[in-house]
């Protein structure tokens, strides 16, 4: 991957351009010390002239309103532009000024609005950081210091600031009575920096000559070489995959982990603003030598199996099979946009168009038209893909066929991020956009309107979610990974949705394309949990998970795939190092979804590893059938759990086949499935004892009072407990019926006695 740029023949401004920003995809507006205001057209690298500022307005910054907040001025889309006179200025599009604002004494050297549109901070060279209304109207004065302010920016959330103190960066929160967090970040001046509106990452550069890399707690990732001049300018692509940087004669291409895609050296003087659009495939620069620097970003990859497609040129793609060494040319009328392989297709989006390309046949590729163009999301499942525009999401087959346009509460598609949602054959998860504790799921088999959501709760944010792409829809789970870098999984079909905990100290994760099967990597190696659905028994965890361990792959490795029985790691300095997994597992998932249980017991039998028994156990559980307990009692017998092995012949002697599934239910380590098996079946008597076993008195007294029947058992029961253990009740809801309830112990125990209690 790397930058195509192109420079005019003859810089369009007399003197330097300080300031640059994208009013679209294919229009950049540029400003500079010659008080001109042009607007550039990205096609021709050709510019008009807009208007020409009074001669005493020096432009430091320009930034326009983001489209997504919906903000629109009178006259069109609102532009901040700060000057070095102290004031900043809002304009419409057509270079008028429709107000004028003193905000600092000095230089203001940057203005920038609020990711919602909302507001809007400037920082100035008398050390003053304020923000302040759409309207122009100040807020509050956040920061009074005695350094000059050279950067600062919004976190993804609008919550804090991040903005330089001489050698120092410090993230403020806007909330009352927080406590700023201030760290060293470069041996010189820090410059510039820039926080990712997809993740938690921050980039600074420095008059030290080096970019850093930090996380939003001031911890260190990456840390440039030396280069030849202080940093000048930075900026993040929208969707945080990678970030430019910005030099004397020097522009850098950096993958988000920090590491160099391409260096280039054009003849520009300093590179004072770098600006993203907002498809992510274009850089534009403001240059001290009067050039407006235009870079567009090729030789962008994707794999999968034997396929590699690259994007060579702004419209051609060059797809290549390694198996045959067979090559085509796909050329397109208008510049790719996005670009995924997965699932034998390769799906390629431009501004107004997508076509849909079968690995089997590259000649005839499934066109349609766009809603809104720029797609600024695209996701692959098997069996459909997922499309994000600029104001509308759509699910289509790979036909072409629109088959849903999912909905949610608090759909804001512009802070959608690859992280945020994720989509399998029947399913959508997307986290919500103000609630970062909280998931939608969406069932897209029986619900066409796509409107009626049901919810996931979890105790912290959630900084990525994933949906298994494997095996039927009722079995369908959802890996969660939150802000404690802990990560959950939970099967997204069941009535109560309970989060359980699969391991911590993850730094990525990823579901086999295939098959149900999880890689994560976490502390400092790689582990591929065959079958995450173990993890309500840590020992059956460990048993049926894989942890590999090498110096090769260094510090900080990323999962970059898992695609077949290949782990694909990325490491800190963008080498590939591969990791060969045993095809058995899959093989097993195989049988298994194919209903062929005595394959995958002979399988088993044939191989006679402890990964496959454990996995065969787990499945053969949490299967819902009870014809399938033989063939768990054989696979815990090979692993020596002798204790399951008496429990599922207890349960086998059980009178009829809803006890036999609900006692499997608990032993697949789900309480909530075996109660709703009970109840569903008037079961309500063993539904209750079935919680005091497992001491869940709140939940056994909350059935009995809901069905009415058997609270002076719990009652009784729960006060032969505490009885034992020489305890006084304390819980009021206990307190409350006992004052109510009458207790008769001989009929009690004449029912506890019939069911063998």
């Amino acid at each position: 991957m790397r930058f195509k740029i192109s420079l005019p023949k003859e810089p369009s401004h007399s003197a330097p351009v300080t300031c640059i920003g994208w009013s679209s995809t294919e229009e950049v507006y540029s400003s500079g010390d010659d008080n001109k205001l042009l607007s550039w057209s990205v096609s021709n690298n050709e510019s008009t002239k807009i208007t020409d500022f009074h001669s005493d307005l020096y432009p430091t910054n320009l930034h326009f309103l983001p489209r997504a907040s919906g903000s629109l001025g009178k006259h069109g889309d609102l532009i901040l532009l700060t000057s070095a006179d102290g004031k900043f200025h809002i304009m419409n599009r057509n270079g008028r000024i429709e107000r004028t604002v003193e905000a600092h004494k000095g230089a203001v050297l940057v203005g920038q609005w609020s990711n919602d549109g909302a507001g809007l901070l400037t920082a100035g060279e008398d050390g003053f950081v304020k923000i302040w209304s759409r309207g122009g109207m100040l807020r509050s004065t956040v920061v009074q210091g005695d350094n000059s302010v050279y950067d600062a920016c919004w976190s993804p959330d609008n919550q804090s600031i991040a903005y330089t103190q001489n050698k120092f960066i410090v993230i403020k929160q806007l909330a009352p009575n927080t406590k700023p967090l201030r760290w060293r970040a470069h041996e010189g001046l820090v410059l510039c920096l820039t926080w990712s509106p997809a993740s938690e990452l921050i980039v600074s550069g420095g008059e030290d000559c080096r970019y850093r890399v930090w996380d939003s707690q001031g911890r260190p990732l990456f840390s440039s070489t030396l280069h030849d001049h202080p940093i000048t300018s930075l900026a993040w692509s929208p969707n945080g995959d990678l970030f430019a940087v910005g030099s004397y004669n020097t522009l850098r291409l950096c993958d988000f982990l920090g590491w160099s895609r391409s260096l280039d050296k054009p003849n520009t003087g300093s590179i004072y603003k770098l600006g993203w659009s907002n498809d992510g495939t274009q850089v534009a620069g403001a240059c001290a030598n009067g050039h407006v620097l235009f870079a567009h970003v090729i030789e962008r990859q994707v794999h999968y199996l034997n396929h590699t497609a690259v994007v060579t040129e702004r419209k051609t793609i060059v797809v290549q099979d390694i198996s045959n060494e067979a090559s085509e040319v796909l050329e397109l009328p208008e510049r790719v946009i996005q670009l995924a392989l997965k699932y034998s297709h390769l799906v390629v989006t431009t501004p107004t168009q997508c076509y849909i390309y079968n690995t089997n046949n590259w000649n005839t590729p499934n066109i349609f038209d766009l809603k809104d163009g720029s797609v600024i999301l695209l996701l692959l499942c098997e069996k459909n893909m997922l499309l994000v525009e600029r104001s509308t999401i759509s699910i289509y087959n790979y036909q072409g066929r629109l088959v849903a346009s999912p909905r949610w509460p608090n759909m804001r598609l512009e802070h959608l991020r690859n992280s945020h949602i994720s989509l399998s054959g029947d399913t959508l998860a997307v986290r919500d956009a103000t609630d970062s504790k909280t998931i939608h799921i969406l069932d897209l088999a029986s619900n066409r309107n796509n409107e009626t959501t049901t919810a996931i709760q979890h105790t912290l944010p959630i900084v990525q979610v994933a949906l298994d792409q494997a095996g039927v829809p009722t079995q369908r789970n959802l890996a969660v990974l939150d802000r404690n870098r802990d990560l959950y999984i939970a099967q997204v079909r069941s009535t109560h949705k309970t989060l359980q905990k699969l391991g911590n100290q993850i730094q990525s994760f990823q579901w086999n394309t295939e098959e149900n099967m999880l890689a994560a990597i976490q502390d400092v190696q790689v582990v591929i949990w065959y079958f995450p659905t173990s993890c309500f028994n840590a020992t059956l965890l460990r048993f049926s998970s894989l942890q590999y361990s090498s110096p090769e792959l260094g510090r900080n490795p990323r999962i970059n795939n898992f695609v077949g029985n290949f782990v694909s790691i990325r490491r800190a300095d963008g080498s590939l190092v591969n990791v060969p997994i045993s095809p058995f597992p899959a093989l097993l998932h195989r049988h298994i979804q194919e209903n062929k249980w005595d394959e995958a017991l002979r399988l088993c039998r044939l191989t006679n590893d402890r990964v496959l028994w454990t996995g065969l156990a787990i499945l053969a559980t949490q299967s819902n059938n009870s014809d399938l307990l033989d063939i768990a009692e054989e696979a815990f017998a090979a692993i020596n759990h002798y204790d399951k092995v008496y429990y599922i012949q207890h349960i086998k002697r059980l009178p009829n086949k809803a006890q036999q599934m609900a006692g499997a239910a608990l032993l697949g380590g789900s309480m909530q499935n075996a109660e709703t098996i009970l109840l569903h079946n008037g079961m309500v008597y063993q539904a209750i004892l079935n919680h005091i076993q497992l001491h869940n008195w709140n939940r056994a007294l909350e059935l009995a009072v809901k069905h009415k029947t058997h609270i002076d058992t719990v009652l009784y029961l729960r006060q032969k407990y505490l009885n034992a253990l020489e305890k006084e009740e304390n819980n009021s809801k206990f307190l409350a019926l006992q004052e109510t309830v009458n207790i008769d112990k001989e009929k009690i125990q004449q029912r506890l006695e019939a069911e063998n209690y």
